[in-house]
């Protein structure tokens, strides 16, 4: 989604120049421009409906395909332990072994997949904790 914004932002805002040097009647101008940013505005939110019914849908499918984020995640950390811990011990021992070499898109991909979890656990925690303190508040 963040690519499609980064795309459209640059279009928007060329737009919104040509209107101001398009049209001499500000009060038109500034009505053309309230209406294309409230239809930008509306598809964003359409886009975000359809990414969030998609992620409900993996949840309520079978464990496979709700999984399958986590389960990635664990090959690609698992061939990090293999290259990088189990791999040199290996190669000491019986001086020689395979590795699997994973191209740079995959570690941007394990780097934001790592992260997401990190921060998506964190305020998890930093909710939970909120929460409880709330209600040992509200009992006291």
């Amino acid at each position: 989604m963040l690519p499609a914004l980064q795309i459209i932002a640059p279009l928007a805002k060329m737009l919104f120049s040509t209107i101001d040097k398009a049209i001499p009647d500000k009060d038109l101008a500034d009505r053309l421009k309230f209406q294309l940013n409230e239809q930008l505005l509306k598809s964003s939110t359409e886009e975000l409906k359809a990414a969030a019914s998609i992620v409900e849908a993996e949840a309520k499918s079978n464990w496979f395909v709700s999984s399958w984020r986590p389960l990635l995640m664990y090959v690609l950390i698992f061939i990090l332990v293999w290259n990088y811990i189990l791999g040199p011990i290996m190669k000491i021992i019986f001086g020689s072994v395979i590795t699997f070499e994973l191209p740079g898109d995959v570690w941007t991909l394990l780097q934001i997949g790592l992260g997401g979890y990190v921060v998506g656990r964190s305020g998890e925690s930093i909710a939970r904790t909120l929460a409880n303190r709330a209600v040992s508040n509200k009992d006291e």
